[in-house]
């Protein structure tokens, strides 16, 4: 299972540096046990946390090949989440949806719970890079099971910001406390800085009412590392703010948020950050996500009817969608357009749509 340490910060220095120059370049006769490939693993996930992502590919490729050298097949599973999870992060749809599949399929052949609520995460984070949290949501809903939170606490933990968020995005606000509920029975003490900085942004999400508890995680000793995991708050929080009208603060989180993002290359993540920094009052530097031709053909056609004055209702009973999806799609499309609004849509779109009582 991958686990995370409990140390205030992960393992740094020399000595990291050596046994990672030792397993990449060591060969196959230093590297040839399973507990190497464990190293590997354990490294990979490191790397995964402190935002190192490109090594921590290279990495998962080293370990892999180990694995089908040395005939450790049943080790590639981990190895597959980390390079998923990047891909889904940076919005490489078929890469991260490639080794969903294997995962699977690895699940599936051995009858592995585990391995497939791994799955399902990735799936989840694959989701929310689209920015279609309905089906983000029902990816990770298994996790709010008490006996399956127990079993796999180290995975509900880490997911525990993706699940609360999806929940309040598809307007189940019971589902987000009764999680946070869940979240309470850990005991958050012994867990690192980083399970305590995603609990604490879940925390508020669910129970608005005290924003002090983002703030304290955020400043608190060992998140500076967390690049991505930071920003992933930071960019929660300042969504909040933005709807209680603290523009000012809401703006400095956002600058901050996507500076990390970019520097990462997670571009679904960066794409949102463009767009509440607009709803914020600043268009940020550097050019538009993507353009118009990137829609898809039901995306762009949602896109016209909502820029022409229809309700996502009304979209939803002309097109036989619910509105839900509607808002889903609609979602997506501001995201990959890095706009914010309806009137928006009229000027990426580039020209007058269809009178909507035709």
């Amino acid at each position: 299972m991958i686990r995370e340490s409990t140390d205030s910060a992960p393992s740094d220095g020399p000595a990291r540096e050596l046994m990672n120059e030792a397993l990449v370049r060591g060969g196959n006769a230093f590297c040839a046990t399973e507990n190497a490939i464990h190293a590997v693993v354990a490294l990979c996930v490191d790397d995964l946390v402190t935002g190192e992502w490109d090594e921590a590919l290279r990495l998962a490729d080293t370990g892999l090949d180990l694995c089908e050298l040395h005939g450790y097949r049943e080790l590639r599973w981990p190895l597959w989440v980390v390079t998923a999870a990047i891909a889904a992060l940076r919005g490489d749809d078929q890469q991260a949806a490639e080794f969903a599949g294997k995962l699977a399929d690895w699940a599936r052949r051995r009858g592995s719970a585990t391995v497939q609520l791994y799955t399902l995460y990735v799936q989840c984070l694959l989701a929310q890079s689209r920015g279609d949290f309905e089906q983000a949501f029902q990816r990770i809903s298994g996790l709010a099971v008490p006996a399956t939170f127990t079993a796999n606490l180290p995975l509900a933990l880490a997911a525990s910001l993706d699940f609360v968020e999806c929940a309040v995005r598809t307007d189940r606000t019971d589902a987000a406390r009764a999680y946070v509920t869940l979240l309470q029975t850990a005991d958050l003490r012994i867990f690192s800085p980083r399970l305590k900085l995603l609990t604490a942004c879940a925390t508020a999400l669910a129970h608005p009412g005290d924003a002090g508890q983002i703030e304290r995680s955020l400043a608190a000793s060992g998140t500076a590392n967390l690049p991505y995991d930071r920003a992933r708050v930071q960019l929660a929080y300042a969504e909040r703010l933005r709807r209680t009208r603290s523009l000012r603060t809401a703006r400095g989180h956002l600058t901050d948020a996507l500076c990390a993002f970019r520097e990462l290359g997670a571009m679904p993540w960066q794409a949102r950050a463009e767009r509440q920094l607009r709803s914020a009052g600043i268009v940020a530097n550097g050019p538009a996500t993507v353009p118009v031709e990137a829609l898809t053909p039901q995306e762009r056609a949602i896109a016209e009817l909502a820029a022409s004055g229809l309700t996502n209702k009304q979209i939803g009973t002309r097109i036989y969608l619910s509105h839900r999806t509607v808002s889903t799609h609609l979602s997506r499309v501001f995201d990959k357009l890095g706009i914010s609004t309806r009137a928006g849509l009229r000027d990426a779109l580039g020209r007058t749509t269809a009178d909507p009582s035709r």
